[in-house]
């Protein structure tokens, strides 16, 4: 089965990387496969700054987590569909708060059922696939098409990456 990407902000990107979170949000529901994530472009300014900030305060320098690249990959273990409570319960493992209106409304997501894919074995590359990807922004989900996407996609699955679980204080 074909692996899918998500295109994150670099802070939000890293913070799966790292399996901070733990949780990925989506109205679509995708089958249990492995996930890469890909760290897109910023659409503002402002969201470059805030994201910057986020990623020092993580540990990382905005060099570690470039634009456009793919920096890790984790594989869904489980998909569960939300509502009002279990969005609550799982908060603090999808990082988006505990009210599912909210949530719903700032992503613009009326009238759509929620879905959240748990993930497991959360990988960083050492060596990110950068040059890839310019055209997805925050939010998107999509597969490899073109040829260079396809080979882009097996070298990060394929290449030295550091498995999250195994390292100290996960």
């Amino acid at each position: 089965m074909k692996p899918i990407a998500i295109s994150l902000r670099a802070d939000e990107a890293l913070k799966i990387a790292i399996g901070e979170i733990r949780i990925i949000l989506s109205t679509e529901v995708e089958s249990k496969r492995k996930i890469l994530i890909h760290s897109c472009s910023y659409s503002t300014i402002e969201d470059e700054n805030i994201a910057y900030k986020r990623i020092a305060e993580i540990g990382f320098s905005p060099e570690e987590v470039p634009r456009n690249a793919i920096i890790g990959w984790a594989r869904i273990a489980e998909i569960k569909t939300y509502n009002a409570a279990t969005f609550a319960i799982d908060g603090n493992l999808h990082g988006h708060g505990i009210d599912l209106n909210d949530f719903i409304t700032q992503q613009g997501w009326q009238g759509q059922t929620v879905y959240g894919y748990f993930l497991e074995d959360h990988h960083i590359l050492k060596i990110p696939v950068m040059g890839i990807g310019t055209e997805y922004e925050h939010g998107d989900a999509w597969e490899a098409v073109s040829p260079f996407q396809l080979v882009c996609f097996e070298r990060a699955l394929n290449t030295e990456s550091i498995d999250i679980a195994n390292t100290v204080g996960y």
